[in-house]
């Protein structure tokens, strides 16, 4: 095996030629893995909670619930807990259309979303 501290000699040289390549051949395997995993963003779920809190405006948790059953916002179940996607979150908050499918709990509808109104005043 070529070492890099050695002198590159006319004996050492296929050595030292298959030592480059398997290095090269990590670094593609490593960069590869880097690229898959900045190519897919990592998911980022919010309990019932966390989306009071995220979304403009501070909706109450019986708005969020409200939604939920009317389908005007996108979300998932695990057994009987919601959770909302982020990405979609943001999709829906910018307007972006998305469906829900009773089956699997997933949106398929067309639905926009509508501005959270700001309560006024009351009676004076």
């Amino acid at each position: 095996m070529y070492q890099h501290n050695e002198p590159l000699s006319f004996d050492n040289l296929p050595n030292a030629v298959s030592q480059l390549i398997e290095e090269v051949g990590e670094m593609k395997t490593m960069l590869q893995t880097i690229a898959d995993r900045e190519g897919q963003p990592e998911k980022k779920w919010m309990s019932v909670d966390d989306l009071i809190v995220y979304l403009p405006g501070k909706p109450a948790r019986q708005t969020i619930y409200s939604w939920v059953w009317k389908k005007a916002i996108p979300y998932h179940k695990a057994g009987a807990k919601l959770q909302f996607l982020r990405s979609e979150i943001d999709a829906w908050i910018l307007g972006e259309t998305f469906s829900v499918d009773d089956d699997e709990d997933v949106i398929r509808l067309p639905v926009k979303a509508r501005p959270i109104k700001e309560k006024k005043g009351g009676r004076r």
